[in-house]
């Protein structure tokens, strides 16, 4: 892939909740895609930073994204959506991330079911060296339908 794709639009978020700028690259199992940390996100603090807690999210985004490049290419069709089932292995080497860093951010499937369940290994890179990373298990039902099915049934 040549031509870098905004982000917005690419995840279920909209305004200050989306924390992606652009999609950089992608293939069949991997998304890398960049973020420049600015102080009026849905999850800044006070000071204007990202907590470090906030990248099992921003990882998430990623594969949002990675996941509706996918339906769009196969489909014609936005992806349906997905939910974070968990997290595992979560490491962050910084406390926080500060207006003006850019972060690369990379997700790699690992596993895919192909019934919806799929694991990434992610990880966000400043200046190229790691500063948080995780194991992201994430299910995407085939439309939405039956995630707001769900939803009503455990309610």
């Amino acid at each position: 892939m040549t031509d870098w794709i905004p982000a917005a639009g690419l995840v279920p978020h909209t305004g200050a909740a989306v924390l992606l700028d652009v999609v950089r690259d992608v293939d069949a199992r991997r998304l890398l895609a960049t973020l420049v940390v600015r102080p009026e996100t849905a999850f800044s603090d006070s000071s204007g930073s990202l907590p470090a807690w906030v990248a099992p999210e921003i990882m998430a985004q990623a594969i949002a994204a990675k996941s509706s490049i996918k339906t769009l290419r196969e489909k014609g069709r936005p992806a349906a959506i997905g939910l974070l089932l968990g997290v595992r292995d979560f490491r962050a080497a910084i406390a926080a991330f500060y207006p003006g860093d850019l972060l690369e951010i990379e997700v790699t499937e690992s596993l895919d079911d192909g019934e919806g369940m799929a694991v990434f290994d992610g990880e966000i890179r400043l200046g190229g060296r790691r500063v948080a990373s995780g194991v992201l298990t994430v299910f995407q039902a085939e439309d939405d339908a039956v995630v707001e099915r769900e939803a009503r049934r455990h309610a």
